[in-house]
């Protein structure tokens, strides 16, 4: 009988650190898991707390030739962007890269729009309604202003 209690004893204490192990590893998993998430979170705020753009135009006198209208955006925060990655909405439509040109005022690379430099945004828009309009423009990160302008 002594043989029998002490291996029946000693089978539930191996089952048990088996399963003790199994719900160790699954913990280790999960946290590990929340961990990467808050690190990842923490850099995307860090990100949007250094960018901002602010647009610069004149309310009531937006540049325009031919159905083609310029805005004008300064990169009031601390980091580098990509030109290629500014989103732009007039009225809450979308438009495409093709209907858009950028450049950096006062030339250089026009893709790298580093801060303090106006980065100037050409938009081809035929359909432009004329009394008030507004304007997202938002960058790589989710950053964004927002502008209202009278044509």
């Amino acid at each position: 009988m002594g043989a029998e209690t002490s291996s029946t004893h000693m089978i539930f204490f191996i089952v048990a650190m088996i399963i003790a192990a199994g719900v160790a590893g699954v913990i280790y998993t999960n946290v590990n898991a929340i961990v990467n998430a808050s690190h990842a979170s923490s850099n995307t705020l860090s990100q949007q707390l250094r960018t901002d753009i602010t647009i610069i135009n004149d309310p009531v006198n937006i540049p325009q030739s031919s159905n083609v209208y310029t805005f004008y955006v300064l990169n009031t925060g601390k980091s580098t962007l990509t030109t290629e990655l500014v989103i732009v909405l007039i009225n809450g439509v979308y438009f495409p890269e093709d209907d858009i040109q950028k450049s950096i005022i006062g030339g250089g690379n026009t893709t790298t729009w580093r801060p303090e430099d106006v980065l100037k945004i050409d938009i081809t828009y035929p359909g432009m309604p004329t009394g008030d309009n507004s304007i997202n423009l938002i960058a790589e990160n989710g950053v964004y202003d927002s502008f209202e302008f009278t044509i």
